[in-house]
């Protein structure tokens, strides 16, 4: 028996780690213990929250009687490991079955945390899968894990759930400004002229702060250092570290500006010719790949102008969206007021979390044909022959020259595609409509469409 590993797993309680915050990402209904079951994979950004999410299904395995002889966590993170080997996951799982002899027959909850950490971590649990009677939950901080390596694996034996840092809804209950009344309330209740001015000044402050847990509450200088130490983390680990990046300062140059590019397009060509200029030598190729691997690592997205044409949408150029606005805002120039961005940015992944798989791939946006106006976002799926929904972001409708000119890209668009309805989200203005013929913009305050699930 591992004396490490035992004392870890004696050591665990869950209590140490309440209050656990629900989060709102559903893994679905439990699967029965068995040998070949599917693997339920969380993956997303470092410092995001998925150990919580593990920690929050363990609670909920727990309450509708699974013992706690039963459900076995180890983090794979935890430095007292030394190298992590497939070996170090056998001694985890023998030391687990040792100290509870019970739990082979009846079943394991197996909660393997950040097991990219793990060499050679695809065939260890391929062999897990196919030997042990368990209840499989694994989470990675790497997209690699979820898109080729499980699927190369695991061929279809997997489920992937991606976490993101808190969204608007998450946000309010982890600080507790709300209760499950105002979050769950139909849109036909209505909320009071206080529920609103509450809401709005929340709104703000989330765009600010961000939903990173561990940052919630934080005082602006530990936020901003406690966020610009993630990016380091992530660049350092995910990518200069495991892509084996002979050029450090190259990638951590290229996080930074693409990160200062939140809510705009991207011009590697640009970045390129920028970082030559003061005696960083790079390339093209090089700065793509770079840009993927921090795709990978759940640092940033990319999203491509919307086009039926796939060739088009492979060589548009991509406008950029940090993982959480508090990041961005952490990481931008301390002159530079971007609100407009940060709200642009949020939206973006609340429409991710409102997607799920491929789908995400349905998030474009769009420059209309006749006068090249931008929509922020198109969401559909041709394939699925879904109805497209346009949407516009801004952060405020101040007067009649503003409301032409954020409605008018919409109208053209719907126009051009036959469209209905489009969306006019904005961060400070009241709701309302815009109608012409059968065609209608529904405006919305940011705060009221954040809430809607």
């Amino acid at each position: 028996m591992n004396p490490i590993i035992a004392e870890k797993l004696r050591g665990f309680r869950i209590e140490d780690y309440q209050p656990i915050t629900p989060r709102e990402l559903d893994l679905g209904r439990p699967l029965p213990p068995k040998v070949g079951n599917l693997v339920k994979v969380i993956v997303g950004m470092r410092r995001s929250g998925k150990s919580y999410r593990l920690f929050q299904e363990m609670e909920s395995l727990n309450a509708s009687g699974i013992g706690w002889n039963r459900i076995c966590y180890i983090n794979f993170e935890d430095d007292r490991l030394g190298d992590v080997t497939p070996a170090v996951g056998d001694d985890a799982i023998e030391t687990f079955i040792a100290m509870h002899p019970e739990a082979l027959d009846e079943g394991l909850y197996l909660f393997f945390d950040e097991l990219q950490e793990m060499c050679e971590w695809g065939a260890w649990l391929r062999r897990i899968v196919d030997t042990t009677k368990a209840t499989i939950y694994v989470t990675g901080s790497s997209s690699k894990m979820l898109s080729k390596e499980i699927s190369t694996e695991f061929r279809g034996r997997a489920l992937d759930f991606e976490l993101l840092p808190f969204s608007f809804r998450e946000y309010l209950h982890a600080n507790g400004l709300v209760g499950e009344d105002l979050l769950d309330r139909d849109e036909t209740g209505g909320y009071s002229t206080r529920e609103r001015v509450m809401l709005s000044t929340a709104m703000r402050a989330y765009l600010e702060e961000g939903g990173f847990p561990a940052v919630q509450g934080l005082p602006v200088p530990q936020r901003v250092s406690l966020l610009q130490s993630y990016v380091q983390r992530v660049v350092s680990r995910d990518v200069v570290e495991r892509h084996d990046i002979t050029r450090p300062r190259v990638a951590s140059t290229l996080a930074r500006r693409a990160l200062g590019c939140n809510g705009k397009t991207l011009s590697i060509r640009r970045i390129e010719n920028d970082m030559r200029s003061i005696g960083l030598n790079t390339s093209r190729e090089m700065l793509g790949d770079l840009m993927e691997y921090f795709e990978d690592a759940y640092l940033l997205f990319r999203v491509r102008e919307f086009s039926m044409s796939l060739r088009e949408r492979s060589t548009s150029m991509p406008k950029v969206y940090a993982v959480d606005p508090g990041l961005a805002a952490a990481t931008s120039t301390a002159s530079v007021r971007d609100d407009g961005q940060r709200l642009e940015n949020a939206v973006y992944l609340e429409l991710r979390r409102r997607t799920v798989g491929f789908r995400r791939d349905g998030i474009s946006s769009c420059r209309t044909k006749t006068h090249g106006y931008e929509v922020d976002f198109v969401v559909g799926d041709a394939l699925e022959e879904e109805q497209y929904e346009p949407i516009q972001v801004t952060v405020r409708m101040d007067d009649a020259a503003t409301a032409e000119r954020e409605t008018r890209a919409l109208w053209e668009l719907m126009e051009e595609q036959q469209l209905a309805e489009g969306t006019l989200i904005v961060g400070e203005g009241e709701e309302r409509e815009y109608r012409r013929g059968d065609a209608v913009i529904r405006q919305v305050p940011a705060w009221k469409w954040f809430l809607r699930q």
